[in-house]
């Protein structure tokens, strides 16, 4: 009998064989790879790292590192399952980048949270385990108990030192030493220097709007953005400084698009509450409304409401940052749960109202409790209603900018929603954005060149402060640019055939966004880049996030192109010209063409591929989206093969060819293989996918990647 509760009270923490050395009572150690510049600052052995959402507390033995630039584990034994079919240069399969860790909590050696451990805060004498959530969901946990002593401590100091910098010249871009050679596309606009503006000025055909680089003198007035600006005519340098005094940050309205019919979008920040700004913003409108043929008013759209007034100009109003960032941490509380299951059969006598209410006191969120009320908790974090507002507000813009009316976006301090709305209004008006090298330039012009603040969003130490301290004010942190790429998904699944990018894409990009080798996503405004570059200790330049060859093969990028857009009409990357829209300038200017998006609440959805990979309970066979875009790259890859055939009919003519031509052993859309819910972020659970041969790679362009082996030949 008491042989039987002893095998029944047993709890393993690891599933794998004891070696020669472990019964030996020697430790087993495996090394990390390395890149040029990084350094190992903390290291553990004997390590168990959790499988998630696992019923028993099962996991892999390895060893857990923390270097200058990442948390990487590595298992004493290699498994088929330890490979994603993305598969990162820079990163292990089991490796995060330290910017990309969120929030760190001890645990008691299992799934279970302790406390969460904060950047200056104080450090047990003892950890027994870590718990990481990641800003992309994924939650990593590891046990130390069967580790050598004070080795969990060790990792805990060093992580918690090196994830949270104090200061922006500590991030791992400045210690990458790692030559590199761009191979960014020549149609890729960085919008970095005038003829950059130049060129977009010249493509949109905006002859009333000219280009001032007043902002890079010792007269510069918007701080935050770059020094090319592009105004009115008429509108002179000394008139814009002295209405620069009236606006927040200084941002006066300045041109980001425009249509050769004369309608331009604008973006702009709030009035500051004094007697002549009202004065000063009606000068600057009435200069835009010189700037159109027409002479037509233009519509200004309050973002966050109008403080002037009672009431804005429209019914659509987004919230602060902290109640975005608010929304953000419910849901992300949502899809982050550190077990599958409750306590139901350890507290019998407690209800299931108080149960939940311990879990809640603990941090402990369930799977399946929280699987019964996800709607509600969904409901309760209104993101999908942000989302929501955001589009709505771009529709209403594009809606005006069809119609020929000229639109300024105002909002705070013009760096935030007004971004996310006039990048989303653009998407909606010409197809040039939505284009893979497109969307890129896209965000080079409203996010980089105009001067999000990513550190400050982010949470990063900014540039140039010379303190210890890492005070981030809690309203400045907040997921705007994660916002933006939401409702590009959401474009992206109303329109399946309008844009040449996935949603693989789209994820994949947001994962960069933390990783800190890239300097795109790295500083509040390009002036905090250039000061950055010059201090640089390898005088070697930034790495830009676009140059996907430094992350991905390109079986992997091939995964970036959407299989419809290239069977559709396929518009060219640079738009033709669209004077020839309108025969004369007296004539009265057709709408342009747009797309119509569902704005309500209703017709949005997760983004579950971002959110929820993670969940190996939902990454199940033969389900999601995904199985859609595998049919379609076999239909691709099947009229490929088929022009193939008419090709060689048309040359040889005869018998042969086409009986050679038919046994070539085409792969059709019923041949296709089943993949997971999420691939390519899923687990392998199959042989590997076999490569492209190199005379392939080379003989094929990125869109006829799309038809080769990668997604069809993913593993089952």
């Amino acid at each position: 009998m008491n042989e039987k509760k002893l095998v029944q009270n047993f709890k393993s923490y690891i599933n794998v064989s004891s070696s020669k050395e472990e019964k030996n009572g020697t430790i087993q150690e495996v090394k990390p790879k390395l890149l040029t510049g990084e350094l190992v600052t903390g290291v553990a052995h004997n390590v168990v790292m959790l499988t998630p959402l696992s019923e028993r507390d099962h996991g892999r033995l390895g060893s857990v590192f923390v270097t200058n630039y990442k948390l990487s584990f590595v298992p004493l034994e290699r498994s088929q399952q330890d490979e994603c079919s993305q598969r990162n240069h820079l990163l292990g399969p089991h490796d995060v980048p330290l910017l990309a860790v969120g929030a760190v909590w001890l645990t008691d050696g299992g799934p279970v949270r302790r406390r969460r451990l904060m950047p200056c805060g104080d450090m047990p004498g003892k950890v027994k385990g870590l718990q990481i959530i990641c800003k992309n969901m994924k939650v990593i946990t590891f046990s130390f108990t069967t580790a050598p002593m004070h080795s969990g401590r060790k990792i805990a100091l060093s992580l918690m030192h090196h994830a949270f910098p104090k200061r922006h010249h500590l991030l791992f871009a400045f210690e990458y030493h790692e030559p590199y050679y761009p191979t960014l596309p020549s149609e890729l606009n960085m919008f970095q220097r005038p003829g950059d503006w130049k060129r977009e000025l010249e493509r949109c055909e905006c002859p009333h709007w000219r280009i001032t680089c007043i902002n890079g003198t010792s007269d510069a007035f918007m701080l935050t953005a770059g020094e090319t600006l592009i105004v009115p005519n008429s509108v002179l340098d000394y008139n814009l400084v002295e209405s620069a005094r009236h606006f927040r940050s200084g941002r006066v309205p300045v041109w980001v698009w425009g249509r050769p019919e004369g309608a331009a979008l604008l973006r702009s920040g709030e009035l500051l509450p004094t007697e002549q700004a009202p004065t000063a913003e009606s000068v600057l409108l009435e200069q835009i409304r010189r700037s159109h043929p027409k002479l037509t008013p233009p519509q200004v759209l309050y973002l966050c409401g109008n403080s002037f007034t009672t009431t804005g100009s429209n019914a659509n109003i987004l919230p602060p940052l902290s109640s975005l960032q608010a929304s953000f941490k419910k849901l992300m509380d949502l899809c982050t749960p550190t077990k599958l299951s409750g306590f139901w059969r350890r507290s019998p006598s407690k209800s299931r109202w108080e149960t939940l209410k311990r879990f809640y006191r603990h941090d402990i969120n369930v799977f399946w409790v929280q699987d019964a009320q996800y709607h509600s908790v969904l409901e309760s974090s209104k993101w999908l209603r942000h989302v929501a507002t955001c589009l709505a507000l771009a529709d209403e813009a594009a809606h005006h900018l069809a119609r020929n009316v000229t639109v300024v976006l105002q909002e705070g301090e013009g760096v935030d929603y007004s971004a996310v709305v006039s990048s989303l209004t653009q998407l909606l008006l010409e197809p040039h954005w939505r284009t893979l090298v497109g969307f890129q330039s896209l965000v080079q012009k409203e996010w980089l060149a105009l001067g999000h603040p990513f550190c400050d969003r982010y949470g990063l130490p900014s540039p140039g402060n010379p303190k210890e301290t890492r005070e981030q004010s809690p309203g400045q942190v907040a997921p705007v640019f994660l916002l933006f790429l939401d409702c590009t998904w959401q474009l992206t699944r109303q329109f399946p055939a309008s844009f040449q990018f996935t949603e693989t894409y789209l994820t994949t990009l947001w994962d960069c966004t933390h990783n800190q080798i890239f300097d795109t996503f790295l500083f509040n405004c390009s002036r905090d880049r250039e000061l950055a570059y010059t201090n640089k200790k390898n005088q070697q330049s930034f790495v830009p996030v676009w140059d996907w060859g430094e992350q991905f093969s390109e079986q992997d990028k091939a995964l970036f192109y959407n299989p419809l857009y290239a069977m559709s009409a396929k518009p060219s990357n640079v738009t033709p010209n669209r004077s020839s829209i309108i025969s004369s300038p007296n004539k009265q200017a057709v709408e342009l063409p747009r797309l119509e998006p569902c704005t309500s609440v209703a017709g949005t959805e997760l983004w579950s591929q971002c959110y929820e990979r993670w969940l190996l309970p939902l990454d199940v066979p033969h389900a999601g989206d995904v199985q859609y875009h595998v049919f379609h790259y076999a239909v691709l890859k099947e009229i490929q093969q088929l022009n193939e055939k008419l090709n060689s009919l048309s040359i040889f003519s005869n018998r042969q060819s086409l009986g050679g031509s038919s046994a070539s052993g085409a792969e059709g859309p019923g041949d296709r293989t089943a993949v997971s819910r999420f691939y390519p972020f899923s687990r392998s659970r199959g042989p590997a996918a076999p490569a492209l041969d190199a005379m392939q790679l080379s003989a094929i362009d990125a869109a006829s990647l799309l038809d080769s082996l990668s997604l069809l030949n993913a593993p089952d």
